[in-house]
């Protein structure tokens, strides 16, 4: 249960930032650093064995990848820009 509410709020979090970044364009920091803490703290939860699926594992993965990809598509259009 203590999962799922924490990845409901980072799937949010990370929606906020792709949002600002791709309509507002510019980078929301203080989201940017939510989500790495939130990811930071559901991987301590997998690796002390507080779930018991690899289905877990699997979205957070993922959910890191598309918050990466984002950040490097915010990258890349700043270094374009100039």
């Amino acid at each position: 249960m203590l999962f799922n509410a924490l990845y409901a709020l980072m799937v949010f979090l990370f929606l906020l930032y792709l949002y600002s970044v791709v309509f507002q364009k510019q980078k929301n920091y203080y989201l940017s650093i939510m989500i790495r803490l939130l990811t930071l703290g559901l991987f301590a939860l997998i690796v002390f064995d507080q779930h018991e699926t690899q289905t877990h594992l699997a979205l957070v993965l993922l959910t890191w990848v598309l918050f990466e990809g984002t950040e490097n598509f915010y990258n890349k259009r700043l270094s374009a820009s100039k």
